[in-house]
């Protein structure tokens, strides 16, 4: 007969792991916490800083050059995110799962080839732009010679911006909530709206290059402070572990093509194309309604600040119940605000963009509603694609939002000359709802989890308060 205490079936054994359980995630649950809360205030603050900013450029800038303006910074958050080759994906997903499996060295290691490799990708996108290919852009996509003027300061933005953005990243991969918070938009954005209010106030005679000079100033300059940062801590991360190129790699370039299809979906490809086909002056109404969307996406935006290395630490631990409880928490809880602000714009939409913009930019109203429709469906459905690529199924997530980008475009070439802003409008919104909800039901199928908002309070109620049988089957699968 067997007994002792390592008895199979043993009650007291049962009980021991169910506490660890418990402890496991309320410990998990902490950190979700603890970050949100850093991510929160850090998109608050962007979010008021990035109405001030685009209002005062509403007012320092004729409204050609804000279209001009709003091209260019699309150039660069497209050119930043293409220069990084993936890494700033690739970066979170090692450096978290590593720490989590307790392998430092291999972090530190994740984190040197991923700067290493991203810089010299957007190293040379920059200098690409600076040869000609700006010139050729400006010319024949953006057909804007305001934007072929400032090319080389936006290639400079380009590389500072995909530098920004790596450094960050590598913050969000060792759970430095606080750092990537601060060292992402929210610094820049302090800086940018100093400079421009300053110029304001002093009723300075301002042109579209030195704003864009002074953008990229500030980028840089918080680049710098990051780089900084980071050194420390990565000397820091001992052992001897190491990651090879070619497993970095082999999640990097599904990532660099899902970050591609991803801007095809409302990200500034949407303006490129509006842009070929109407004026400088549709595309400055239908950016300033995109930049409201921001909004709508702020509670989904620092769910995904949080979610992406917890993902990542909880598949390499096998923890796939609690993975699922997390997600579905963290949507709930984005969820209700998001509708509340999609209610204002359906009511409101025309007095917000004209107190915001100005009389001009109201009739942006009927645009700023739909694209928030399609930004709620993607708060709604939750961090689905986060679910498929940090727990090795990128290659279905890049899928997916290839091919709703390339329907997103293919839809907005069609658009633009018939409907124009609206029309661009509805396809980018409805390839948006397209991919969250199929991306939604692979994550069930290929991880094991739903990602959407619980339409019961009790779960959302039982993961803020930590009560309730929130860590059972902590070790348990699919």
């Amino acid at each position: 007969m067997t007994t002792g205490e390592g008895a199979v079936g043993d009650p007291l054994e049962a009980s021991i792991e169910e506490v660890e359980s418990e402890a496991a995630f309320h410990s998990l649950r902490r950190r979700m916490l603890r970050g949100s809360a850093w991510v929160m205030a850090g998109k608050v603050a962007t979010i008021l800083l990035g109405v001030v900013i685009n209002g005062l450029l509403a007012r320092l800038l004729r409204p050609e050059e804000l279209g001009a303006y709003f091209t260019t910074y699309a150039l660069v958050v497209i050119g930043s995110t293409v220069g990084q080759l993936g890494f700033d994906r690739a970066v979170v997903r090692f450096v978290s799962s590593s720490l989590g499996a307790g392998d430092p060295g291999r972090a530190r290691s994740a984190i040197r080839q991923s700067l290493i490799y991203g810089s010299l990708g957007a190293a040379s996108l920059g200098l690409l732009l600076v040869l000609g290919l700006g010139s050729w852009l400006a010319e024949h996509v953006y057909r804007s010679e305001l934007v072929g003027r400032i090319m080389p300061i936006a290639a400079g933005w380009l590389v500072a911006a995909a530098l920004q953005s790596l450094f960050v990243e590598t913050f969000r991969g060792l759970q430095r909530f606080d750092l990537a918070t601060v060292l992402d938009a929210l610094l820049v954005d302090v800086l940018s709206a100093t400079i421009f209010g300053a110029l304001f106030l002093a009723g300075s005679d301002t042109d579209l290059r030195s704003i864009a000079a002074l953008s990229a100033g500030a980028t840089l300059a918080v680049t710098i402070v990051a780089a900084g940062s980071l050194a420390g801590r990565v000397r820091g991360l001992g052992g001897d572990g190491r990651i090879e190129r070619r497993e970095l790699v082999a999640f990097a370039w599904p990532m660099l093509i899902t970050n591609v299809a991803i801007l095809l979906l409302g990200r500034g490809v949407d303006l490129w194309i509006l842009g070929a086909f109407r004026g400088q002056e549709d595309v400055a109404i239908y950016g300033a309604a995109s930049r409201l969307i921001v909004f709508v996406a702020t509670p989904f935006l620092i769910v995904q600040g949080v979610t992406p290395p917890i993902v990542a630490e909880l598949h390499a631990q096998g923890r796939i119940r609690d993975m699922e409880r997390a997600l579905r928490g963290a949507a709930t809880i984005a969820g209700l605000p998001s509708f509340l602000v999609l209610l204002v714009f359906v009511v409101f939409g025309s007095t917000v963009m004209g107190r915001l913009y100005g009389p001009f930019y109201a009739q942006g109203a009927t645009v700023l509603v739909i694209l928030a429709i399609g930004r709620l469906v993607a708060v709604w459905t939750g961090s689905c694609s986060v679910a498929l690529m940090m727990t090795g199924h990128q290659r279905a997530a890049m899928t997916v939002t290839l091919v709703a980008g390339v329907v997103s475009v293919a839809g907005g070439l069609l658009a633009a000359p018939l409907f124009g802003r609206v029309g661009v409008a509805v396809t980018t919104s409805l390839a948006q709802i397209g991919q969250n909800l199929v991306q939604l039901l692979l994550a069930r199928r290929r991880v094991g989890v739903w990602t959407h908002i619980e339409l019961s309070p009790r779960p959302i109620l039982e993961f803020l308060t930590g009560r309730g049988p929130v860590g059972r089957g902590v070790r348990r699968g699919r």
